[in-house]
């Protein structure tokens, strides 16, 4: 199962991603105290791709990424939602 990580290169730190993955009551999206309160994706908590909260409200282009082919989720490529069976505007 692929998992998501964060690129602090492109990140703002906006902290969006944590604010959804809290309301949802996932957690997998945290503040890591070392190095520099960044914002980490924590792997074993996340249930992507079951949820792509954090890719829709992320406003940071490739922020996200898939942990194993560091591919942009962000924005959520259209694949994604052709795993979750949802419809895509073309």
């Amino acid at each position: 199962m692929p998992t998501l990580k964060v690129n602090h290169e492109r990140c703002t730190e906006c902290r969006m991603c944590y604010i959804v993955c809290r309301e949802l009551d996932i957690n997998a999206v945290y503040v890591a105290l070392e190095p520099l309160h960044r914002i980490e994706i924590d792997a074993t908590a996340c249930t992507y791709p079951g949820c792509t909260a954090c890719l829709m409200y992320c406003p940071a282009e490739g922020s996200i990424i898939e942990a194993e082919s560091g591919r942009s989720m962000v924005p959520p490529p259209l694949e994604t939602w052709r795993r979750r069976g949802a419809h895509v505007p073309v």
